[in-house]
């Protein structure tokens, strides 16, 4: 009898502990990946995705690592951080990394010397014309 208490306790607290630490984080959907609700904004937060999306002018955030994205479109910026992220895109205007190894290969911008604003910090992180 005291050995199903002590399971049963442990059982609850196991289950509590994890619905707190499910509310404390912040609300994304399934595989770490959100995109608001007016198509206006991608949000790519894990390890490892390989996802295909159609924006057309809005922002793109990427956090993580190894992941690969690939965008028909355009976006007004598009902010990296980790490392060993991959973006393809259409076009560009605005582009930031953080972290190491990550590549953003793009085929115009809307900019007047036809590449896109760039601020770059880590190491190995590159842009590159398609």
């Amino acid at each position: 009898m005291k050995n199903i208490k002590t399971a049963a306790i442990l059982a609850i607290l196991f289950l509590g502990t994890g619905t707190a630490f499910s509310q404390s984080r912040k609300t994304e959907s399934i595989k770490g990946v959100e995109k608001s609700d007016n198509d206006k904004k991608i949000q790519v937060e894990g390890i490892g995705h390989k996802l295909n999306y159609t924006l057309n002018g809005g922002i793109v955030e990427v956090e993580g690592g190894d992941n690969t994205i690939t965008i028909k479109g355009s976006a007004k910026k598009i902010s990296v951080s980790g490392t060993g992220n991959k973006v393809y895109i259409d076009r560009v205007d605005n582009i930031s990394m953080e972290g190491s190894n990550n590549t953003i290969f793009y085929k115009t911008s809307g900019t007047k010397s036809g590449k896109p604003n760039t601020s770059l910090t880590g190491v190995g992180n590159k842009v590159a014309k398609q």
